[in-house]
């Protein structure tokens, strides 16, 4: 059983301009044969045939593949069910190597590729975008996957039914001013991740993973950077254990966060969100040492970000477990790694505290 969903312009001219690429670059022939659709939390742009036969592929349709994280990206793929392709507008020659490392079949609309299904093996690489001309229709949902576009964003993954509040009230839970508040949402329906039945039923979000994806695909490259404070190292690599977080008006992500979440990951690496004005009262208390060019590889690594979301809604935001961030931002966080250690926390992070709002899509 599955759910049917409406296809966009943007991902119909993507897929078909890439398989009809493929077919001229290699004569390799595939065939949609399902638009996009849901199953066990699970969102698939489309099923393909590779024809010859009944061999059958589960698309990931991705404009600005190159602007996406790559560990969130490889991630989607890998996670496709029947095997998974990447269906993108251009993929350069690092980032198709990158792919072809990680076993992610791609395709793109400048013709290179990489499919390994046995007796089928291509590896197309090197040709330029430019050369082919293609340019798929304007993303109407791009501009909702900027900075402040992302905050607001951020609030509706982790209250859904927050998307049919009245404008002052989304923005206020955001931290963004009531101006941004309707660009962001008109986005959202552009993309299809809102539907809107008018009067009393309102608006409500819909495609909720495909959406996560989109974010979590955005926030390392888009927000996160300019919540960066700096990056220091510290001696004892079990040193967080006897901090107490809160103590500095903080909040741990990333590693230490999964940690506490799971009881399954053992950190290497520390993310902390608070503000600037308690930097130094933590650096002297832990010994905290500012990170160099000289800085080993070995050394016990500890980012600090300043938090994005308002912090009158801390409580709220954090309501799972104090001292931490949200599931949402702890999957984030452990995706954009790449690390396949995060990634499989991070899917245990999902299926326990997030995709029950899938179900709800």
């Amino acid at each position: 059983m599955y759910i049917m969903y409406r296809k966009t312009d943007t991902e119909q001219a993507i897929l078909d301009s890439a398989i009809r690429a493929v077919d001229r670059e290699t004569g390799v022939r595939l065939h949609v044969e399902k638009w996009e659709y849901s199953t066990q939390n699970q969102v698939v742009d489309a099923i393909v045939r590779l024809e010859p036969g009944e061999r059958t592929l589960a698309v990931e349709v991705k404009k600005w593949a190159q602007q996406a994280n790559l560990g969130a990206l490889i991630h989607q793929v890998q996670q496709l069910p029947e095997g998974g392709l990447l269906a993108a507008d251009y993929v350069n020659p690092k980032m198709a190597d990158k792919l072809r490392q990680q076993g992610v079949q791609f395709i793109d609309t400048a013709g290179n590729a990489f499919i390994d299904q046995p007796p089928v093996y291509v590896y197309v690489t090197g040709n330029r975008q430019e050369e082919r001309g293609f340019k798929p229709p304007t993303d109407g949902a791009k501009r909702a996957f900027e900075p402040k576009g992302l905050m607001v964003v951020y609030a509706f993954l982790l209250y859904p039914e927050l998307v049919n509040a009245p404008y002052r009230e989304i923005a206020e839970r955001a931290g963004v001013a009531v101006g941004t508040v309707g660009w962001v949402l008109n986005g959202l329906k552009a993309g299809g991740f809102i539907r809107d039945a008018g009067g009393k039923k309102g608006r409500r979000l819909s495609r909720y993973r495909k959406l996560l994806d989109r974010w979590v695909e955005a926030w390392p490259e888009k927000l996160k950077p300019k919540q960066f404070v700096g990056e220091f190292v510290v001696d004892d690599p079990y040193w967080w254990e006897g901090v107490d977080i809160g103590k500095y008006d903080g909040y741990w992500g990333g590693e230490i966060a999964a940690a506490k979440y799971t009881n399954y990951l053992k950190p290497l690496v520390t993310t902390i969100y608070f503000h600037d004005i308690v930097l130094p009262r933590l650096v002297v208390d832990v010994r905290l040492k500012k990170a160099t060019a000289w800085t080993g590889a070995d050394a016990n690594t500890v980012f600090i970000y300043r938090p994005f979301w308002p912090e009158k809604y801390n409580e709220l935001y954090t309501e799972l477990r104090k001292g931490v961030t949200h599931p949402v931002l702890v999957y984030a966080d452990l995706i954009a790694t790449g690390d396949p250690r995060n990634l499989e926390v991070a899917e245990r992070i999902y299926d326990e505290h997030i995709a029950q709002h899938c179900r709800e899509d």
